[in-house]
């Protein structure tokens, strides 16, 4: 088969690559059991990557492919942002989702979110047997490229992976803060992020999307949970600061421990005076202000298409 896949943005339709295959599966592919595995880069439940695997399945099911009918899938959880946070970490889960994949056989992998991407997928790149689907990509599409090429174009990928980068509308999300907190023309917003593989991706988002802002905004990166603190009490004694966009996910504590969304958003909703910008809808429903955001539900089941 012709494999005309397409790279496209959490936002946009599924083109026709989407209506070829559905085609197939109408006229009778779905007949034949299949196989699917799904790598999260982070934990169980997770309000990231669970509607992105929810998403996924919803579209599979609604293209004839039932889960227990003539569908089996398999799940990995690499934990990075609360237990397996350091690059040894990753690489160790990533290495045990590989092995899982060459005893379990999927058809196709399913890998969410920049860990997963980069110690599931790239190792995977240029394999015959299966095709690499993945999700919620906050590094640019190009910058994986380079580290193993599997990329001719966003318009044709080739090679055996195709997907969704995730695209945050930064700009329109600074613009709908504008209009509920109009200072913030005259002062800025301030994102901040953390150096996991997501952090690194969302840094380079933010300069990419908003470099033509007309409303003032900058990066702070924070190392860790001490680190997050301090410049959280920094930002609320800066007048100038009007808004924060809090996406530093996964931090280092004083005594080892990490912590993630959750405790880092309690926290943050408790002691921060500034409202604060959401990446998804889940994150708006865990009390942060809110903004524009991006519908992982929606992303996860254009992927599935």
């Amino acid at each position: 088969m012709d494999r005309r896949y397409f790279l496209t943005h959490g936002s946009a339709v599924a083109g026709v690559s989407a209506i070829a295959l559905t085609s197939m599966i109408a006229g009778g592919a779905a007949q034949t059991a299949k196989r699917i595995y799904i790598v999260q880069s982070y934990e169980k439940g997770h309000v990231c990557g669970e509607p992105q695997a929810e998403g996924i399945l919803s579209a599979l099911a609604s293209g004839g492919w039932n889960v227990g009918v003539n569908l089996t899938v398999r799940s990995y959880y690499m934990d990075t942002y609360r237990t397996n946070g350091t690059p040894e970490a990753m690489q160790r889960e990533g290495s045990k989702a590989l092995e899982e994949i060459a005893e379990f056989k999927p058809d196709i992998v399913f890998v969410l979110d920049d860990a997963a991407v980069k110690f599931v997928m790239l190792p995977l790149i240029g394999r015959p047997d299966i095709a690499v689907v993945f999700s919620g990509m906050n590094g640019q599409p190009e910058m994986y490229d380079q580290q193993k090429k599997y990329m001719d174009s966003w318009e044709r990928p080739g090679s055996n992976v195709t997907g969704v980068y995730e695209k945050l509308y930064a700009a329109q999300s600074l613009k709908v803060m504008a209009q509920a907190i109009p200072a913030l023309r005259s002062g800025k917003a301030v994102m901040i992020t953390d150096f996991s593989p997501t952090g690194n991706g969302l840094t380079k988002q933010f300069e990419l999307e908003l470099r033509d802002s007309d409303i003032p905004w900058e990066v702070r990166r924070v190392k860790d949970w001490a680190d997050y603190k301090t410049l959280i009490q920094t930002l609320n004694d800066d007048a100038s600061v009007k808004a924060i966009y809090p996406v530093a996910l996964t931090l280092t504590t004083e005594t080892g421990e990490r912590y993630a969304a959750a405790q880092i958003y309690d926290w943050t909703i408790a002691n921060s005076r500034k409202p604060e910008m959401a990446i998804n809808y889940f994150f708006a429903r865990m009390g942060l202000f809110g903004g524009a955001v991006v519908n992982f539900g929606a992303m996860g089941k254009l992927v599935g298409q």
